[in-house]
Order: structure tokens, then sequence, then C-alpha cells
């Protein structure tokens, strides 16, 4: 008996920690793209999210979202010269969503 909530609880444990993983990648890859200008990003946000929960979603993934701007924007600027997109949430948040929406 006692094995199995033991065992429960790592599964449990680890199950969590994955899925912030890869529900952090989702937002952050989509946010990321939506910065960089994106149109196709942009179109999918407005059309699964609302401004309530784009803001909650990154305030909860928002470590993930700076690794992804480190490896999909910064990384390749540094390496490459290539040009990089602002981290500017407050300004994805404005062309997002207008004033009645929030």
């Amino acid at each position: 008996m006692f094995y199995s909530l033991q065992f429960s609880f790592w599964y449990l444990f680890f199950g969590t920690i994955l899925t912030y993983l890869v529900w952090g990648f989702i937002v952050s890859f989509e946010v990321n793209l939506a910065m960089g200008g994106s149109k196709m990003a942009r179109r999918w946000i407005r059309a699964h999210h609302t401004y309530k929960q784009l803001y909650y979603e990154v305030k909860v993934f928002y470590p993930m979202i700076y690794v992804g701007y480190f490896f999909l924007e910064l990384l390749p600027h540094l390496l490459w010269k290539t040009p990089k997109a602002v981290f500017d949430m407050e300004r994805l948040f404005n062309e997002l969503f207008d004033e009645e929406e929030r």
C-alpha cells in the first residue's frame, strides 16, 4: 500500500513538470513568433485566446518565454547577425487586443 502511494506521487510530480515544460514550450513558441511579427501566429492567438487567457499564460510561463526568446531570437542574432525581435510584451498585447477587449 505505501509503495503504491509513493510511486504515484512521483508519477504526479514528474507528470506535472513535463506538462509545464511542454505547455510552456508551446506558449513560448507562439508568443515569440507573434513578437517577431508573424501574422499567422497573431491570427492564431486572436482566434484561440482572450486577453485574460493569454495574460495568465504569459504570467505562468514567463521563464519559458525568456528561454524561447534566447534560443529563437537572441542566440541567432549573436551568432549570425540576424535581425532580432524586441522583447516587449506590452506592445504585443496592445497590438493583439483592443482597449475594449481588456
